[in-house]
């Protein structure tokens, strides 16, 4: 079954939803982070984030893993999930990041460090508008060896992971989608 629409395709992504992804090149975000991500935020790579995040569809987590490998940097020597606020992570029942971390980790061989906490509760982010968007206040539960990047479902304004790098100092980030919203490039 396709990831994305639920038809019969015998392969992870059927051929009309694999002509609606469309690969993203790195970005840098404000405070110079780096940003990489699999695919823009539309069509198809949006589908499957929405899938993973509110229905916890694992085939979707194992597609965009599979692309996220495929455009992070050679170098990363750990993998540092954004953690879903605990009050999401209860109602849908998964940690998109978490989930999207464990699986490129077990691929690539890469630690996963559960190095953040994040708050029961912070307003959601998705549908708000830029002005309106809240970062969580993350807090470090460990350190992160150099090498570390931080992985995250989908990137829009940047929110989000800047409060995450700025907790961990790190300056790379690994996202399955990213949206033009609020990016440089």
């Amino acid at each position: 079954m396709c990831a994305a629409c639920s038809r019969w395709s015998g392969t992870p992504v059927c051929a009309v939803c694999s002509s609606g992804l469309h690969r993203a090149a790195p970005i840098q975000l404000a405070g110079s982070l780096e940003v990489f991500a699999a695919y823009t935020h539309s069509g198809t790579a949006r589908r499957l984030v929405h899938r993973l995040k509110y229905a916890g569809m694992r085939n979707a987590a194992e597609v965009l893993a599979t692309a996220m490998l495929e455009a992070m940097p050679s170098d990363v020597t750990a993998l540092v999930p954004v953690p879903r606020a605990i009050s999401r992570r209860f109602r849908y029942g998964v940690d998109p990041a978490a989930l999207l971390a464990r699986l490129i980790g077990r691929q690539a061989g890469i630690p996963v460090i559960r190095a953040l906490r994040s708050p029961l509760w912070w307003p959601a982010n998705a549908g708000a508008t830029r002005a309106r968007r809240r970062a969580p206040g993350f807090s470090a539960q460990r350190s992160v060896p150099v090498g570390s990047v931080l992985v995250d479902d989908v990137v829009t304004t940047g929110v989000t992971l800047s409060s995450a790098a700025a907790t961990t100092r790190l300056g790379r980030a690994l996202a399955a989608t990213r949206a033009g919203v609020g990016v440089s490039g």
